[in-house]
């Protein structure tokens, strides 16, 4: 049998069994804007498949209602701003929990976020996606990326270290979050533990995926099986695919692997 048949034949073995996903990149193209992205047309109804079987998390950077109207699925655990927001009840239901800890830094972010918009108002092809704590400054769109991403950290180096947020860095953007010990591998673990998962997959793109997959590695030792799995494209990085058990091809080869997930859970109900 093909080795990743194998990995993914014996983790749908496992019951309790935890499927998350980042969004962008993952399960949806990237596109040039966030508003523009949409999900792979395979993807909606095999997630509403496979949450017969599984318990689901959508692990997203963005704003949580934002990724629960794009995902657009009942029944799964929904988790925003890499970790700070958590619902059950969306899309239909606005029932979102702010991780404590998190709270006080709601105004500063939103403070920074506007002073990040004032000092990069001249720079083109700039987009800003506020979140309910910070947000994203998105340089896809710029005609000269690498002066945007330079003018970009120039701008706000100063700013976020002043106001107890820190800056983290993806595809062609950057991220105002709070400057706490909580990212998509503490909330994967979380979410391990809120269900008592025996077996968890974790599937991403970027870079802040690979804390979800470096989260993966201690629940091993507790008998729990685990498999990260890595969306390749052409700008992904290096670090990523270290971490990652398995690599999928784009979009499509996720929804593929997502596929064949269903069909192997359908075969054991």
């Amino acid at each position: 049998m093909h080795t990743l048949e194998a990995q993914v034949q014996s983790l749908c073995k496992r019951s309790p069994l935890g499927l998350l996903f980042d969004i962008d990149g993952v399960l949806s193209p990237i596109a040039p804007t966030p508003a523009e992205a949409y999900l792979h047309p395979a993807v909606r109804p095999l997630l509403e498949e496979a949450r017969k079987w599984a318990h689901i998390a959508i692990v997203t950077g963005r704003a949580i209602e934002s990724g629960a109207a794009m995902v657009n699925v009942e029944g799964l655990t929904y988790i925003g701003a890499h970790g700070l927001e958590w619902s059950d009840g969306l899309p239909t239901q606005h029932t979102v929990q702010v991780v404590s800890e998190a709270l006080p830094f709601v105004e500063p972010g939103n403070r920074l976020m506007e002073r990040a918009e004032s000092a990069l108002a001249d720079q083109p092809g700039i987009l800003f996606e506020r979140k309910r704590i910070g947000g994203a400054i998105h340089y896809r769109l710029s005609p000269d990326p690498e002066q945007a991403r330079e003018r970009i950290l120039s701008a706000l180096k100063d700013l976020v270290e002043e106001s107890g947020l820190r800056l983290s860095e993806g595809k062609r953007m950057f991220e105002i979050r709070p400057a706490l010990a909580i990212n998509k591998g503490k909330a994967l673990t979380w979410f391990v533990e809120r269900f008592a998962v025996q077996g968890a997959l974790f599937a991403g793109d970027d870079r802040t995926d690979i804390d979800a997959m470096l989260a993966l590695k201690p629940l091993r030792t507790q008998g729990i099986e685990t498999l990260a799995v890595a969306v390749q494209h052409h700008d992904t990085l290096p670090e990523l695919l270290e971490q990652a058990d398995i690599v999928v091809q784009e979009v499509d080869g996720m929804a593929e692997l997502l596929r064949t997930i269903v069909e192997l859970l359908s075969r054991q109900a």
